[in-house]
């Protein structure tokens, strides 16, 4: 493996396991469910889009879906589904289901964890982004007419 490679990987490591060592510091907050029945809609929608996008990555590259911003196997740029309009579904449905939770209880704890996983996601969708360009010829013309997370707005 080349030192490049070596490289990536390890950052990529990192990235992983520090969003799920933030998102099980969510789990331990005690605060996972929104209180209100609006925040719970916006938590069915971040699930129903993560299994969304979970179908048509594990359709689009015929193998089960990996965490790791390393587009190593995907045969294909994805374009369908949900990545018709975002180019992270993945990304967008964990602040669908953290954020409602978090904004309604207000905690100290919650909010740093909050804005702490925001850190970490939108640096691991900016380094796969970059691999995903080297990958993917068509990747600039996608990252123009898309946006990252939120239509719209990132």
């Amino acid at each position: 493996m080349t030192t490049r490679r070596t490289h990536e990987a390890q950052l990529a490591r990192a990235l992983v396991g520090g969003q799920f060592l933030l998102l099980g510091l969510w789990v331990l907050t005690g605060h996972v469910l929104a209180a209100t029945p609006t925040g719970r809609v916006v938590q069915a929608l971040g699930v129903a889009l993560a299994l969304w996008a979970f179908a048509v990555m594990i359709r689009a590259q015929g193998r089960m879906f990996r965490i790791s911003p390393i587009p190593e196997g995907h045969r294909t740029l994805v374009r369908s589904g949900p990545y018709r309009w975002i180019r992270h579904p993945m990304y967008a449905s964990i602040f669908l289901v953290v954020t409602p939770p978090v904004a309604e209880w207000r905690t100290g704890p919650g909010v740093l964890l909050l804005v702490s996983l925001a850190l970490v996601i939108v640096s691991k969708l900016q380094f796969e982004e970059r691999l995903l360009l080297d990958r993917f010829p068509g990747y600039a013309d996608y990252r123009r007419a898309t946006a990252r997370i939120i239509p719209f707005l990132y």
